[in-house]
């Protein structure tokens, strides 16, 4: 009695192909899914960081000007100019909110406190720097100097609105030259607008708007806020 042949059964080449094919399949979809979920997560990063450095901008400004200070030697100072096509206003002005950042630094009751705008020569992008040096109205003017305190960056415009006491819109300020004109004239607006342009991390989004004021009606400063795309 012959034994019958044992015959084994293994895979074809299509077969092996077939299963390579849907492997790679599953492996690209993974990969796709996970490549989404982290540039979501990226994105979401990029812009909390818009949002924090905006309030605390905001935050920062708001307070400078709600301590505004136009007694002796006192002034306010704004001006529009621009770098490049963009927006970069900058403004100077005197404000009880000066901030002691030297341990060998004596606190003073007053400071000459200016906001000016840098644009990075790579990315064309502005950041906003804020300088604080130490006034007393007993003693001569300086002028602000210094490389600043860098409060945001990323920016596309930084703009500046001031409202006389009959609502017109300026786009600079003066208080030196006012009072020059006229010795009774109102030195401080009604109101001065602040707004701030972020470009958006997302490729093709749109830029992000944040907005704040502080309005002087009876010479107490009123701030208020919004945010806008």
């Amino acid at each position: 009695m012959q034994a019958r042949p044992h015959l084994t059964h293994g895979f074809t080449l299509l077969e092996i192909l077939m299963a390579i094919s849907i492997f790679a399949i599953v492996i690209s979809l993974a990969y796709g899914a996970y490549r989404s979920t982290f540039r979501i997560i990226d994105q979401t990063e990029s812009q909390t960081e818009i949002y924090n450095q905006a309030r605390i901008a905001m935050d920062r400004i708001s307070c400078d000007l709600g301590s505004l200070y136009l007694g002796s030697k006192g002034f306010l100072q704004g001006k529009a100019q621009t770098l490049g096509n963009k927006e970069a206003d900058t403004i100077q002005f005197t404000s009880t909110a000066h901030l002691v950042l030297n341990r060998e630094e004596q606190a003073a009751g007053f400071a000459t406190i200016s906001y000016s705008v840098e644009e990075d020569p790579e990315t064309r992008e502005l950041s906003l720097l804020r300088h604080d040096l130490a006034f007393r109205p007993s003693e001569s003017e300086e002028p602000v100097s210094g490389k600043g305190l860098l409060l945001c960056e990323g920016l596309q415009e930084v703009r500046l609105i001031f409202y006389d006491n009959k609502g017109e819109q300026k786009d600079s300020w003066d208080s030196k030259e006012i009072e020059k004109a006229d010795t009774n004239a109102q030195k401080l607006p009604d109101r001065i607008e602040i707004s701030l342009l972020f470009a958006d991390p997302v490729a093709g989004g749109q830029p992000i708007r944040f907005s704040t004021g502080v309005t002087y009606p009876t010479g107490k400063p009123e701030v208020s806020s919004e945010k806008s795309r």
